[in-house]
């Protein structure tokens, strides 16, 4: 890993997190706050952060659970069953002002414009939205977020850019949900969203076994660092 554990202040108290700053650029760049699945601030979420960081945007991943059930789980049965419990009735307004205090972290790190990008996966997606209509975000990402169908009188309030992803194999983010995601969207002209034929829930993670569909996460991939140079300054 290039990044290192960082701590991020937050009503006095410290949110353990993973900070890369950017790498790629010797100009400041866009700030990356990643809001990650319900497995934490895994090994898996470091190399993305340190990705982002290469592309030029310093990142940082919070420990959203770091009230309630701190640190990483493994992504075996053991470890999804642990992490289904510690969302099960996870205070979405608390957490959002996690992500502030993430936005604030950012903007104080000489590798960052002062602009701040929110990216969310799984559990994260519904933090991609609510940050880009509630926290004054410049540009908003989604791969297959959970509960985003809950906040659709939400996305009129978007003032920033959105791009979300999707596989039409989802059984946690079923398609029944996601067309009325893209139905919403396509209300605003500010917001893109792709579907992935064949790819399931969490496609775009190695650490899934057979649930990860490299195809689809290079395209996802791709397309999130198109519209991320789209939006950086």
């Amino acid at each position: 890993m290039n990044g290192s554990e960082s701590e991020i202040l937050f009503n006095n108290r410290s949110i353990s997190s993973y900070f890369s700053a950017s790498r790629g650029s010797a100009a400041p760049g866009m700030g990356i706050v990643v809001v990650s699945a319900i497995f934490g601030v895994t090994d898996e979420m470091k190399k993305i952060a340190d990705d982002l960081a290469l592309e030029g945007y310093p990142t940082v991943v919070p420990d959203m659970f770091w009230r309630i059930d701190p640190g990483p789980l493994p992504s075996d049965p053991a470890g999804y069953q642990q992490g289904i419990a510690r969302v099960k009735d996870y205070d979405r307004d608390e957490g959002l002002q996690y992500v502030v205090a993430a936005t604030d972290f950012l903007k104080l790190q000489p590798s960052c414009n002062g602009r701040i990008a929110i990216m969310g996966f799984c559990f994260g997606g519904a933090f991609a939205l609510l940050g880009a209509t509630r926290l004054g975000i410049d540009a908003s990402i989604s791969f297959h977020g959970t509960d985003v169908g809950r906040h659709l009188d939400e996305f009129p309030k978007a003032t920033c850019p959105l791009s979300f992803h999707y596989g039409d194999n989802d059984e946690v983010a079923p398609m029944s949900e996601v067309n009325r995601i893209i139905d919403a969207c396509g209300e605003l002209d500010n917001a893109e969203i792709f579907i992935y034929p064949g790819a399931q829930h969490a496609y775009m993670f190695p650490s899934r076994g057979d649930i990860y569909d490299p195809g689809a996460a290079k395209l996802s991939w791709q397309r999130a660092l198109e519209f991320l140079d789209r939006v950086r300054s």
